[in-house]
C-alpha cells in the first residue's frame, strides 16, 4: 500500500473555545481517521482538542513506510515542536488557561522533548513512547505512560528508568501504566496492533489524569 496523501493539512479542531487544551500527536502513521474519533471523544468530555498533522498530508498503514516518515520528521525536530507551538498557542489565544498533550510513539516523543525545552504543559499522556535521547534531565510535568505489555527501549530511557530518575531527583508525579495482551500501537483502532480491551482501559486511566491535571486551576 502506498503512501496516502491529502492537501487536508489543516489542525483540526474539537470542543469549545477556552476549555482546556489537548494537543493529539499521531504516531508514526500519520494523522488516520481513528485520531480524530479520539479526539472527538475528549471533547466531548470538556477539552478543547487540536489534532496537528506533523506529516503534512501523509499517512500509511505499513510499518515500512511509516519507518519512512519517522525517520523524515525526526530529521526535523525543531519543525515538529514549532508544529506543536504553534497549535498551544492558538489554543491560549482563545482561552484555553492549561494545556496538555496526548502523543502516541512518536507523538510522545515530540511531547516530552517540548516540555523540556518549553515547561509549559500541564500534563502529558505518552503512550508507548519514550524521551529522544539526549534529554539530560525530565521534564517537571505531570506524565502518564501507556504502555503495551512488552516493548523495546533499545536506544532510549525506559519510562520505568525515567520515573525512577525523576523521583529521585526528587519529582514524583510520573506515572506508569501497562496493558496485558496489547503490544506497541494498541491504540491505532486503523492498524493490525488495536486491541480493544487495551485502548479502553487507557482510555479510562488517560481521560482521568486528563481531568485531574487541567481541570485545576491555575
Amino acid at each position: 500500500m502506498a503512501i496516502e496523501t491529502t492537501d487536508d493539512t489543516a489542525t483540526r479542531w474539537y470542543g469549545a473555545e477556552g476549555d482546556p487544551v489537548v494537543v493529539l500527536a499521531h504516531d508514526w502513521n500519520g494523522r488516520l481517521p481513528w485520531i480524530d474519533a479520539f479526539g472527538r471523544r475528549l471533547a466531548d468530555e470538556g477539552f478543547r482538542v487540536a489534532v496537528p498533522d506533523f506529516y503534512a498530508g501523509r499517512s500509511t498503514r505499513e510499518d515500512d513506510e511509516a519507518g519512512e516518515l519517522l525517520q523524515e520528521r525526526y530529521a526535523d525536530l525543531e519543525g515538529a515542536l514549532h508544529i506543536l507551538s504553534e497549535t498551544i498557542g492558538e489554543a491560549r489565544a482563545g482561552g484555553s488557561r492549561r494545556a496538555g498533550v496526548v502523543g502516541f510513539s512518536m507523538g510522545s516523543t515530540i511531547a516530552l522533548m517540548y516540555a523540556a525545552q518549553q515547561p509549559t504543559l500541564d500534563a502529558i499522556v505518552a503512550y508507548y513512547g519514550a524521551p529522544f535521547p539526549g534529554i539530560e534531565s525530565g521534564p517537571r510535568v505531570p506524565v502518564l505512560f501507556q504502555l503495551a505489555e512488552s516493548d523495546d527501549w533499545s536506544g532510549r530511557e525506559a519510562p520505568e528508568d525515567y520515573r525512577a530518575r525523576l523521583e529521585a531527583e526528587g519529582y514524583d508525579d510520573v506515572h506508569v501504566r501497562s496493558y496485558p495482551d496489547s503490544i506497541h500501537g494498541f491504540q491505532n483502532a486503523d492498524v493490525s496492533k488495536y486491541s480493544r480491551d487495551a485502548s479502553e482501559a487507557a482510555w479510562a486511566e488517560t481521560k482521568q489524569f486528563l481531568r485531574s491535571r487541567l481541570s485545576r486551576e491555575p
